[in-house]
């Protein structure tokens, strides 16, 4: 999340987004779904991406401690952790984007209403 909280980087693999990349550099428009797996919580960005860039080393690391605690919540729910350990996350470009919207997305009541 940007310092004015209005804001989120997320972070691509480019070698798998390409269709992702060209859809974002012709209109820019971005929906982006974030899941704990452990309790389902969940919730929906929606925004304008403003920059795409290479990912500065500090993007690579909030990546690794992401992808290591993420691991664990997989592998609490049941996934072998070989699965996760195999995705490829680096080379990887990031994506400054300009939230204009968040939905609550928990299954139950209240998913899909506006936060």
């Amino acid at each position: 999340m940007g310092d004015n909280r209005t804001s989120v980087t997320i972070l691509l693999t480019e070698a798998i987004s390409r269709k992702t990349l060209q859809n974002l550099r012709e209109n820019g428009l971005i929906a982006v779904s974030c899941t704990r797996p452990t309790d389902h919580v969940t919730c929906q960005l929606k925004g304008r991406a403003q920059v795409i860039r290479p990912a500065h080393q500090c993007d690579r690391e909030c990546s690794r401690n992401w992808h290591r605690d993420f691991l664990g919540e997989i592998a609490a729910v049941g996934v072998p952790a070989q699965l996760g350990e195999a995705w490829v996350t680096e080379p990887g470009l990031a994506v400054e984007i300009d939230v204009t919207e968040v939905f609550l997305q928990t299954p139950g009541p209240g998913a899909g209403e506006r936060v």
